[in-house]
């Protein structure tokens, strides 16, 4: 961001909050752990308060840590819509735009959007995180990013959704695997075959798990990634088959390196992809660019794959 008000204090503070000490914090931002922890403690002798507990395991905040956090997201946030205003009043379209994306859109819509954007506006230039949803939210509600493309997003007065679109899931193989075959399977049938799990840190796992645990208790020939982007791989070699939505192989079955079959268990869920703001700060001329953009491309790339909303 070209405008940056909150003290450096306070993102240090921010940041050993949310890894939980000092170390990993300075592995993080690249600061040396003693000039964190100068800080921390410059700001808990402000306050006449600690703002952490220290334990053997790691550092936890206390009730005016917690506070401080609060308003260091508000610090944040001020921060954000009085850039926001400033460009707006000077009705350019250049500086910094930040995106929170996830993994399974890395060969899809982040490549075209960059390149969208390089063509309308070759001034701003994008900042783009791949992150898990979860800490897409979090940073879109602290105001770290100006837009996120996240999945199961839970409505709130924070939050602006600009686009939605459900996706249901799906089974991805190759053309030449057995179950290819078939019109669709069901999950039983899946797992006879190696497959793919996604980890707990990705959305489809944590929601499978609550309605499905079982098909993760009966494989013997299972691997299980943190990345759709491997897991994608080593589906296209053959080896396997994975749980997933369309939209996260879209690129792949577009090209025909993948099919994708639609699996029959009925009390399957679908996965909502979602464009979002925080819809605490203003948005300037550009962001609104950026934000119609981004679901410009959306509607086209994965429009007819679902059933969607927009703005």
């Amino acid at each position: 961001m070209a405008l940056h008000l909150v003290p450096r204090s306070i993102l240090y503070f921010e940041h050993v909050a949310q890894l939980g000490s000092i170390q990993a914090a300075s592995r993080k931002i690249g600061i040396s752990a003693s000039a964190i922890h100068r800080q921390i403690v410059a700001i808990e002798e402000a306050v006449g308060e600690p703002l952490f507990e220290r334990e053997a395991n790691g550092m936890t905040l206390t009730p005016t840590g917690y506070l401080m956090l609060e308003l260091a997201r508000d610090w944040r946030i001020d921060s954000a819509r009085l850039w926001s205003t400033i460009q707006e009043a000077r009705g350019v379209e250049q500086g910094t735009i930040r995106i929170a994306a996830m993994d399974g859109m890395v060969n899809g819509l982040v490549p075209e959007l960059v390149h969208a954007l390089a063509g309308r506006f070759p001034k701003i230039q994008p900042e783009i995180e791949i992150t898990s949803p979860d800490a897409a939210v979090k940073g879109l509600i602290n105001g770290e990013f100006d837009l996120a493309v996240v999945v199961n997003v839970a409505e709130q007065e924070k939050l602006k959704v600009h686009w939605s679109q459900d996706f249901p899931l799906g089974c991805i193989c190759t053309k030449d695997h057995p179950l290819a075959q078939r019109s669709g399977p069901k999950l039983a049938e899946i797992i006879l075959h190696p497959i793919v799990f996604q980890s707990s840190a990705l959305a489809i796992r944590k929601l499978l798990e609550l309605r499905h645990s079982w098909i993760f208790e009966r494989p013997s020939a299972s691997v299980v990634v943190n990345s759709i982007q491997l897991m994608k791989q080593l589906v296209v070699s053959g080896s396997h088959v994975a749980i997933t939505s369309e939209l996260d192989a879209a690129p792949e079955i577009e090209t025909g390196a993948l099919m994708f079959l639609p699996i029959k268990n009925q009390d399957l869920f679908e996965q909502k992809f979602s464009v979002v703001s925080n819809a605490m700060i203003p948005e300037n001329a550009a962001t609104t660019e950026v934000l119609s953009l981004t679901t410009d491309i959306m509607i086209r790339r994965y429009g007819s794959l679902g059933s969607g909303t927009a703005e």
